[in-house]
């Protein structure tokens, strides 16, 4: 007999009368008897809420004992598709009226996970219970790990929410939890985790990071460290975001009684100790902000012993707090910066705050007036293994700048004349009385852009002299305490001259230039340090192209004959399963180590021979390379390397590591990482294997 199709296109009314909803009823060669319409054949049942597919299907709407009848019953092969969720199972009853039903033996998956259960509840309002159910990331049947319970609640929100709780790994259960709450949809963590570290002369180290409670705005972890040889350890760590996201507070807290490899003393078990947290928060207009952090560690070695890439806020072992007000017409700010670490050297801001109105122009001059004041109260400590040879200070500190700029342009010229004025007092100096400076700044910016188009390339060629001065400050530059760069003051008649080169090409187009070459001169005028009136030459050369980039940062010292420093890097993409980096660093003596390289009021404050003999001369090399090779599609290799000689006798040294990724069992990736590097007593060696869950 010729299979037939039938269609129904039915309009149903709630109890009450309010919406119709229309449903599609289409069974392959259907029987009608009485109000009930079936299958064995195969159809699909669908409205707007749902969508219902299985090869036996029992469909009825009728009216018995004066109450209306409406719902469905499948089987076989069935695929129901409700609230967002995709069900598949043995079998389903649902209710068209009440919006209810049950799938039987049934599985539904919510990113990278899948959930089932002997039934599965479906709610009204689109949450649904599991019953004797489980969760895991495996698409298989017999997962080889699970999380299992017998009652289950996720909400329409996929929050999850279980109690008695049990981990298993092949059917054995290997950690229980009294109860569970998770946000499903929360991957930004890795919800379980697996290590093992094995170190040079100490026995492995265990570690499970488990997510146990998470749901809207909170996430809970726990972390259990085992070292049979030594001790145990644990870690606490919790993530809140407000519902609207203006608030954020995160924590990371561990404790452990354990050696490490890289210790001072790698045999011996000692307790350690890291605190961090990192609390944001802004207004509903994000004008006015405010940032606390805090980082307390148990001794110097702790945060390069315990690195981990899921454990580390970034807090840099710093202890402080931010508040800003932006406004319209002004920035107004407070810092405070505090020492907690008693291995630390550091300025202690107790607080500092500033205060920036809005730039604007003096009538209809065009002169731009700029100011900005401070006041703080600065405490320098330094580390306690130290102390008594570096002893601390601090003062009161109020400061004011006021500069005025008036930018000129005309046919590619631009010239930007800048007047200042820097006054400071310090409630205390190296003289043990109040002092205060006054200092004239004056600067001259030129440049000229010139542009040309060839034939396949387009050149601009920007030739610039940047004039800077300063006037002798109103007290000797060894009065008051130096805190900062922001204290150095002194006589300074600086000129940087050079040109540079742009080209862009037409046939490989990218965002900056293909070809940058920049080199200049800085020449100094009335000092004493440089005896040449242009003793540096330097210069920066880019190539851009799609794949590759070749970079090199070059510093010659004409005064002493040596090459300051050299920086060249090769960054190369070959293809999708190849990639590197290797970048050469050379600095000689003469290159002091500082944070603003183009700041030379130390240069022409203090003799060169003086210099020599202090930690800012530090002369070394070092090579640093990075490469990753995809093996195989779920495989990935990454090697890294970091060489280093020729620093002031002391000895050579080389690290390195070898990274091995890939992805087994759906959403688990492997991790396996060797790593060797100096350390105390030769434990130089550190190999860790590593289990996580992933999003696909």
């Amino acid at each position: 007999m010729r299979p037939l199709l039938l269609v129904f296109f039915l309009s149903f009314f709630s109890i009450l009368g309010a919406t119709p909803q229309e449903f599609t009823v289409n069974l392959k060669n259907p029987e009608y008897q009485g109000g009930v319409i079936s299958t064995h054949q195969g159809g699909i049942i669908s409205s707007p809420e749902l969508r219902v597919q299985a090869r036996h299907i029992v469909y009825i709407n009728k009216v018995e004992k004066g109450e209306k009848v409406h719902r469905v019953i499948a089987e076989g092969d069935l695929m129901l598709d409700s609230g967002g969720h995709t069900y598949v199972g043995r079998r389903l009853e649902y209710d068209f009226i009440t919006k209810t039903g049950i799938v039987y033996d049934g599985v539904t998956a919510i990113d990278l996970w899948f959930l089932g259960g002997e039934k599965i509840r479906l709610n009204a309002d689109r949450s649904f219970y599991l019953y004797n159910a489980f969760v895991t990331t495996s698409e298989n049947k017999k997962a080889d790990w699970k999380i299992h319970t017998k009652e289950l609640e996720v909400t329409k929100k996929n929050l999850l929410s279980a109690k008695n709780v049990t981990f298993r790994f092949f059917e054995t259960p290997i950690l229980w939890l009294p109860s569970l709450k998770s946000n499903l949809k929360s991957v930004t963590e890795s919800p379980v985790r697996y290590r093992i570290d094995w170190d040079t002369g100490l026995k492995p180290k265990v570690s499970m990071r488990y997510r146990v409670y998470s749901w809207e705005n909170l996430d809970l972890y726990f972390r259990l460290n085992v070292r049979p040889s030594k001790g145990v350890g644990g870690a606490l760590e919790s993530d809140y975001k407000s519902i609207d996201k203006r608030t954020k507070f995160r924590t990371r807290s561990y404790l452990d009684h354990d050696a490490f490899y890289r210790d001072s003393d790698p045999n011996k078990a000692r307790t350690h100790y890291r605190l961090q947290g990192k609390y944001e928060a802004k207004s509903e207009n994000e004008k006015a902000q405010f940032l606390a952090i805090y980082d307390w560690l148990s001794d110097k070695n702790m945060q390069t012993d315990f690195g981990s890439e899921d454990f580390e806020l970034n807090t840099a072992k710093q202890t402080k707090m931010v508040i800003r007000n932006y406004q319209d017409w002004m920035i107004f700010g407070i810092d405070g910066k505090f020492r907690i670490n008693g291995f630390q050297g550091m300025k202690q801001e107790l607080p500092e705050s500033f205060w920036t109105p809005k730039p604007f122009v003096l009538g209809s001059s065009g002169i731009i007036s700029e100011n900005r004041a401070q006041i703080a109260y600065l405490d320098y400590v330094s580390a306690k293994d130290i102390e008594p040879a570096v002893p601390d200070f601090n003062a009161a500190r109020l400061s004011t700048h006021n500069s005025l700029y008036r930018p000129f342009h005309a046919y590619g010229f631009s010239m930007t004349p800048i007047i200042g004025i820097d006054g400071v007092f310090y409630g205390d100096s190296q003289r043990n009385r109040p002092a205060a400076l006054g200092v004239l700044t004056y600067q001259l910016l030129t440049d000229l852009t010139l542009k040309r188009n060839y034939q396949t390339f387009r050149h601009v060629l920007k030739p610039y002299i940047h004039y800077q001065g300063m006037t002798h400050p109103t007290i000797s530059p060894n009065t008051p305490y130096i805190f900062s760069i922001q204290d150095g003051f002194n006589r300074l008649n600086l000129i940087k001259s050079g040109v540079r080169n742009l080209f862009y090409f037409k046939e490989t187009p990218l965002f900056e230039p293909n070809f940058i070459a920049d080199l200049y001169t800085y020449s100094f005028f009335g000092d004493n340090t440089f005896k040449k009136t242009v003793p540096k030459v330097q210069g920066n050369f880019i190539w851009n192209f799609p794949s590759w980039r070749l970079s090199s940062r070059l510093g010659w010292n004409i005064e002493k004959e040596v090459l300051d420093y050299a920086n060249i890097a090769l960054a190369w993409t070959i293809n999708e399963n190849f990639a590197f980096k290797s970048e050469f660093r050379h600095r000689s003596r003469f290159d002091w180590r500082k944070g603003d390289p183009e700041n030379f009021i130390m240069e022409v404050t203090r003799d060169i021979s003086e210099l020599l003999h202090s930690p800012l001369s530090d002369g070394r090399n070092t090579l640093l390379t990075r490469l990753q090779i995809k093996i195989a599609p779920q495989w990935i290799v990454r090697l890294e390397s970091h060489i280093g000689w020729g620093r002031g006798g002391e000895p050579n040294y080389n690290e390195a590591k070898i990274e091995l990724l890939t992805t087994i069992s759906t959403s688990w990736r492997l991790r396996m990482v060797f790593i060797h590097s100096p350390a105390p007593k030769k434990k130089n060696d550190r190999f860790s294997f590593g289990l996580s869950l992933v999003k696909k």
